[in-house]
């Protein structure tokens, strides 16, 4: 009895043992997934933290070493502005997605994206992101689904033809941070939303409302002061000043630059060629040159490797000088210019500085020349070629009446013979036109009733017509079969004429191939309709970089899909 007693407790003794390291693996977990959520901006502050998890747990299970490496893999990738290789990325992705939390698996998401994203594959990078987006928003995950969008974000930003996109991305974002009470992420929306007005082009619905940007720009310095986060609330000015820079108000521009160059200069002094130049041009706006000088001489002075800088405001003084009328100094600048030129682009600059100098020695002697010419020949020329004219006028006038009006007499007589010998033709064609279209109508119509009969015909299609949603790999696999069996092979064919459209793009032309509406493609792509619209806008695009394709005037997508 007391044997079996002993074995009992031994065993109560190795279950709660378990359990506690159990619960420590997850509270680690918990931590280590705590360091992503920081916003730090010390990036040596968070490797000590995780440095100082993974020696308290040497013993860690192999889930939680995976989500040490997901931890140091994210780290690395933030600090380095580098892509995680695929051998990295992928071997997590894979584990967390059978076994880890809906946080894990969205933090594996958004860092696989990450890598597509740098690796210029942005297409992948989005179904990433909008993947780790649906899996937040279906784990009740405020923090991850605020990350999500400010990825999105990110990632439309670097898209021209996204733009408006990424506004509704970090409006989303930036709504959640406010419910959050998060002040250094909301500062991050914000300056984000700043750099939409910044980037905007003439043309862009943005670029006349550039207002807003810079009240962006102000609540991002507010924010970001307010979390006691210098960085960012000096990055945000200096951004800032560009934006007034730009649009030509360098009164505003200047004092905000003068408030963070310090920063500037000690935080980032691999970038002082940047804050100098903008200083520069702010002066130069002001028509302050001598107080632009100071930077130029700074600017000058700095290390041989850049030399861009040098180039930059050396064709900033050329064109300063030559706004202003000075062709000497035009013309040191031009020298100065072709000095730190790359080699390839010397030779038209070495054109424009002897343009320039010829010009301006040459100006005096060509005006005296110019006003003795005119004032001596302007009378003689005026009437003489009065005269002239009036007569070639009246002789040619006469001349050229004479003989239009027996051309003309001639040319009717031609039409009226080739109008007759038209007439009779046209109804002969006129008549066997209309036969032909008649059988070709008929041909079109039952064609065109016997696909509807095969595509409709389907259980899968006409769920899809009636209750359309988001596609599994096994429904657009029956979609292809259905298509290529009814259309002759249309996505193999599709795929031979235009190898450059990708697998999503094949699934869009699928579903334009089969009549679903664009609100239907959104919902079975997960999109909103107005990306349906770009998306084809998009595919076109590509079909028409293949060779021997062309689209009809006027035709749409549609269209050419239909009569593929």
């Amino acid at each position: 009895m007391r044997k079996i007693l002993h074995i009992l407790l031994f065993g109560l003794a190795v279950c709660l043992l378990a359990a506690s390291c159990g619960g420590g693996s997850q509270a680690r977990r918990e931590a280590l997934l705590d360091i992503l959520s920081s916003t730090s901006t010390d990036g040596r502050t968070d490797f000590a933290r995780l440095d100082s998890l993974e020696q308290a747990a040497p013993d860690a299970d192999e889930h939680e070493r995976v989500v040490q490496r997901l931890v140091r893999a994210w780290l690395t990738a933030i600090e380095t502005q580098q892509a995680a290789p695929d051998s990295v990325t992928a071997p997590l992705v894979e584990y967390l997605e059978k076994h880890g939390t809906p946080r894990e698996r969205v933090r594996a998401l958004l860092l696989h994206g990450m890598g597509l994203e740098r690796r210029d594959n942005a297409a992948d990078a989005l179904l990433a992101y909008q993947k780790a987006l649906r899996l937040s928003q279906q784990a009740d995950d405020s923090v991850q689904v605020l990350l999500c969008w400010m990825r999105l974000g990110e990632l439309y930003f670097i898209r021209t033809d996204l733009r408006s996109e990424a506004a509704e991305a970090y409006g989303n974002a930036m709504r959640l941070a406010e419910q959050l009470g998060d002040a250094s992420r909301l500062s991050s929306c914000h300056a984000n939303l700043g750099r939409l007005y910044m980037s905007a082009q003439p043309g862009d619905s943005l670029y006349d409302r550039w207002q807003e940007g810079v009240a962006h720009y102000r609540k991002a310095a507010e924010l970001a002061h307010e979390a006691g986060d210098e960085l960012n609330e000096m990055a945000a000015k200096y951004e800032l000043a560009g934006l007034y820079s730009t649009r030509q108000h360098p009164h505003e521009a200047l004092p905000l630059l003068q408030e963070t160059k310090d920063f500037a200069f000690s935080t980032f002094p691999d970038q002082k060629g940047a804050t100098l130049f903008s200083l520069i041009t702010v002066f130069l706006q002001l028509d302050r040159p001598d107080s632009a000088q100071v930077y130029i001489d700074q600017a000058l002075a700095l290390p041989a490797r850049q030399n861009n800088i040098r180039y930059h405001v050396y064709e900033m003084l050329f064109q300063y000088y030559q706004a202003k009328k000075r062709p000497d100094l035009a013309a040191w600048a031009a020298d100065s210019l072709f000095y730190y030129q790359p080699a390839a682009a010397r030779q038209q600059t070495s054109v424009q500085v002897a343009e320039v100098k010829e010009k301006y020695d040459n100006e005096q002697l060509s005006e005296a020349h110019a006003r003795v010419s005119q004032e001596r020949d302007n009378s003689i020329l005026i009437g003489v070629a009065v005269a002239v004219a009036l007569l070639l006028v009246i002789v040619f006038s006469r001349k050229a009446y004479r003989d239009r009006l027996h051309r003309r007499e001639q040319q009717l007589h031609e039409k009226d013979q080739a109008i007759d010998t038209l007439q009779t033709h046209l109804e002969e064609e006129k008549a066997h036109a209309e036969e032909v279209s008649g059988r070709l109508s008929e041909m079109e119509t039952r064609e065109q009733e016997l696909s509807h009969a095969l595509t409709n015909d389907t259980e899968l299609m006409q769920r899809l017509r009636k209750e359309p949603k988001f596609l599994g790999e096994e429904d657009w696999e029956k979609l292809k079969t259905v298509t290529d069996r009814v259309y002759n092979g249309f996505t193999v064919r599709l795929h031979e004429y235009c190898p450059q459209l990708s697998e999503v793009y094949l699934r869009y032309c699928i579903l334009i191939k089969l009549g679903f509406t664009v609100s239907q493609i959104g919902i079975l792509m997960a999109v909103a309709p107005s990306s349906v619209s770009q998306q084809k806008s998009r595919i076109k695009k590509r079909l028409l970089q293949s060779p021997g394709c062309a689209f009809a005037e006027g035709e749409s997508l549609d269209e050419w899909l239909g009569r593929f």
